[in-house]
């Protein structure tokens, strides 16, 4: 009962007696922010990154929108908490009381990085710069190979593996007591929680489009690691001694025995987080709902005008599998050289974002992948597939489709015939 009360005194901030003892033993330089140079710059780059980003949208591309204010805000709202749990107080009491410091680890792993993700940061980044530069940033992308490693790392079971893996390894006794003894290795510590639950939270929140897991393998995904996640805070709550005497040392300063400490410690570790898997849970669910009913609307339209389709596209489509001019060669219907079109389809990078048969690891996720790209019927889904429609969206995807993901690059016409000539090769 006593430590049910602590808890709630901690997250309804009443918890004055506790804190007014604790500063009375260290002085006000406890409850002081530090502003580390490192961690503010941290913070700092990826800030200005975003909004050179939103501006460089909102100056290109006019009311259209990529991102949304909701989005803006939780951006805004992620760095903050990184705030919180790195320069506030928390990290300074973090090292005298375990509970704090199990604070700070839900911030980072539960709190943070789905709103950054959510976000959708590396879509704006890239918007902080001219299209040149993102050409420049995708070339070396893919000439480092890090489009593959990406693709590698985000395997669904592999995200599993690290983010739980992590999550146990570091709250065993003896890597913990590491941590503590160690600026570096406590540092680095934080940085694997951070990462790993960006991976992991990416997994569970991509679009329906992109998805890696369907919905039913994501809820599986999100289950075993509540589980696994939720045991070293239910071993904390139930020990019948401090697992962790390095870390509870100090918890008399602060009103608390170290067993007290240690059990409102597992509380948290076992209560946020498992409400915060309760609610990706309920959000996904509710999602693959809308999903179904998409799809059964979609199936159920297919069915019921069935043959009215098929009479149309027999009337407009002279030959329904082949985009206009498909059959004739590719450098005839643009006017291009395919193989300047496969040069520039490297020099701006296109494969940071799309797959594209011939073009040395160009895995990319962020937009469809190109293979047969010349005998579809429709480009973006809005625009028949011809050459002159390719070669406009080339030069500008804003305009036909504004808002889309994909930026404007600076191409010129003749490129965009070159790299059209290349892409109706691809059938």
């Amino acid at each position: 009962m006593r430590v049910l009360v602590i808890i709630i005194l901690l997250f309804c901030g009443t918890c004055g007696d506790a804190l007014a003892h604790g500063a009375h033993h260290h002085g006000h330089a406890a409850l002081a922010w530090n502003f580390e140079w490192w961690v503010v710059l941290s913070l700092a780059v990826p800030g200005v990154l975003y909004g050179m980003g939103i501006r460089g949208m909102r100056r290109r591309l006019g009311p259209a929108r990529i991102i949304n204010g909701l989005q803006i805000a939780a951006f805004a709202a992620g760095m903050a908490v990184l705030a919180l749990a790195l320069l506030s107080p928390i990290d300074t009491v973090a090292d005298q009381l375990f509970s704090v410091h199990m604070v700070q680890h839900m911030l980072l792993l539960f709190a943070a990085p789905p709103l950054l993700v959510w976000s959708r940061p590396p879509v704006v980044f890239m918007w902080a710069f001219r299209p040149r530069t993102r050409g420049r940033i995708g070339k070396i992308w893919n000439r480092l190979g890090l489009h593959g490693l990406f693709h590698w790392m985000m395997n669904p079971s592999l995200v599993w593996v690290l983010f739980t893996g992590s999550f146990i390894f570091w709250h065993f006794p003896r890597p913990y007591q590491w941590a503590l003894e160690n600026e570096w290795i406590h540092t680095f510590e934080h940085l694997c929680f951070f990462v790993t639950a960006l991976m992991f939270w990416t997994i569970v929140i991509e679009p329906s489009g992109r998805r890696r897991l369907g919905y039913g393998a994501t809820l599986l995904h999100i289950a075993t690691t509540a589980v696994l996640s939720g045991l070293p805070g239910a071993l904390l709550v139930l020990a019948p001694h401090p697992l962790y005497p390095a870390q509870t040392a100090d918890a008399a300063l602060w009103g608390l025995t170290p067993l007290q400490d240690q059990q409102l410690a597992g509380a948290i570790m076992w209560v946020p987080a498992g409400l915060a898997y309760v609610v990706a849970v309920a959000w996904l669910f509710a999602k693959w709902m809308e999903d179904a009913e998409r799809q059964e609307i979609k199936r159920v339209a297919r069915t019921s005008a069935g043959t009215m389709v098929l009479l149309l596209a027999f009337m407009l489509l002279p030959n329904p599998g082949k985009a206009q001019g498909a059959l004739e060669p590719a450098p005839a219907i643009t006017n291009g050289s395919p193989r300047d079109g496969q040069k520039l389809i490297r020099r701006y990078g296109c494969g940071a974002c799309h797959m594209i048969p011939g073009i040395g690891n160009a895995v990319g996720l962020v937009g469809p992948p190109l293979d047969h790209i010349g005998s579809r019927i429709y480009i973006a889904g809005v625009l028949r597939n011809t050459p002159d429609n390719m070669i406009r969206w080339l030069m500008h995807p804003q305009q036909v489709v504004p808002g889309n993901a994909m930026p404007e690059m600076g191409i010129n016409r003749q490129q965009a015939q070159d790299i059209a000539a290349y892409l109706y090769t691809l059938r």
